[in-house]
């Protein structure tokens, strides 16, 4: 619950709104979901969306697979609700927890509308060295009901089903109207593994390198980050001191620099937005001269996972996480330098 503090450790509870209060409807709730769960659920309990729920079919809501290829199936309800739900997703885990790779792929072909391969989409988004076997796939499900935290009945339907040993979850929401403009409250487990963005923080901003090999270089002589086309508004997720972490698809971390001012700019020509960055590390003008901190090298060093299917990877990280990021790229570039003046390569 949000409270409003008054000061002299007076509290007033802020008024809960009903999803429905916004003129919402349940598959409002499912796309939020489904759009945004590398941002609801952090480090190791990252989750992939792979299939939603079609019009007038007896599906789940929403579907998604995790680091280990386990299917996690959510129903979503969007105010309280009559009925069996618990009945409801048991039904669906029993219909989905047969399904075999193949048939996972072939519904996450259809929701993409792509060919892409699914393990090798999960691989990408994991940061996997190699995809998983087909049977790795869906050896356990776990379900989720997500439903207003005032629905006592449907937690309570949920907490017994738990007691008897059926791996399903409760998580609530709650919105809030404060000043007209509407909150949105999630309660994803683990909690409170999010830092604080209003304090410096670090972003892993991929480079662009799949669809321009040219982006790295046009940033690093700029001293910019950038995005570009329908991920462009990414930059947003920056604000002036945050640290941004330059990935290179294939090699890494190549590159931490600073944002200076956090004031957005525009390139029309080229559908690119950017900011201007102050370069922690080197510049370097050609792949040759790359230094880079690996995937594994950077969740080794870090102790924690990354999301990597998204521009601006998730989870973001702590000013102080960025800063050992920069000072061990910076020393791999000063070692390099040094070998060099030794006459070592």
């Amino acid at each position: 619950m949000l409270y409003k503090y008054n000061g002299n450790n007076n509290i007033e509870m802020m008024p809960v709104i009903d999803f429905k209060d916004l003129g919402k409807y349940e598959k409002d709730l499912e796309d939020l979901l489904a759009q945004n769960l590398s941002d609801l659920y952090s480090e190791d309990e990252q989750l992939m969306t792979i299939f939603q729920e079609r019009k007038g079919q007896e599906e789940p809501d929403l579907c998604a697979l995790d680091k280990h290829g386990n299917l996690i199936i959510f129903e979503l309800k969007r105010g309280i609700v009559q009925g069996d739900t618990t009945i409801q997703v048991m039904r669906y885990s029993q219909t989905w927890g047969q399904k075999n790779y193949f048939e996972l792929n072939d519904a996450f072909q259809k929701y993409t509308d792509s060919s892409d391969e699914l393990r090798l989409v999960h691989a990408e988004a994991f940061g996997l060295d190699f995809p998983l076997h087909i049977e790795s796939f869906n050896s356990s499900q776990k379900l989720v009901v997500i439903g207003s935290s005032a629905d006592v009945k449907l937690m309570n339907a949920v907490s017994y089903w738990k007691s008897k040993g059926i791996n399903i979850d409760f998580t609530p929401y709650r919105f809030y109207r404060i000043n007209n403009e509407t909150y949105f409250e999630f309660f994803a487990k683990p909690y409170d593994h999010h830092i604080d963005i209003q304090s410096s923080k670090g972003i892993i901003f991929d480079t662009n390198k799949k669809y321009n090999s040219q982006s790295l270089w046009d940033m690093f002589s700029d001293s910019k980050v950038s995005a570009y086309g329908e991920v462009k508004t990414c930059v947003k997720s920056f604000k002036k001191d945050d640290y941004v972490l330059y990935y290179h698809v294939g090699v890494g971390i190549v590159g931490v620099g600073k944002i200076k001012t956090g004031k957005i700019k525009s390139i029309k020509s080229n559908d690119e937005m950017y900011l201007d960055v102050e370069m922690l590390t080197p510049i370097v003008k050609k792949e040759c001269d790359l230094k880079y901190i690996s995937k594994n090298e950077l969740e080794e060093l870090l102790d924690k996972t990354f999301f990597w299917a998204r521009t601006d990877k998730r989870p973001f990280l702590s000013k102080n996480e960025s800063e050992i990021i920069a000072k061990t790229l910076s020393n791999k570039y000063s070692s390099d330098n040094t070998d060099n003046h030794l006459g070592l390569k």
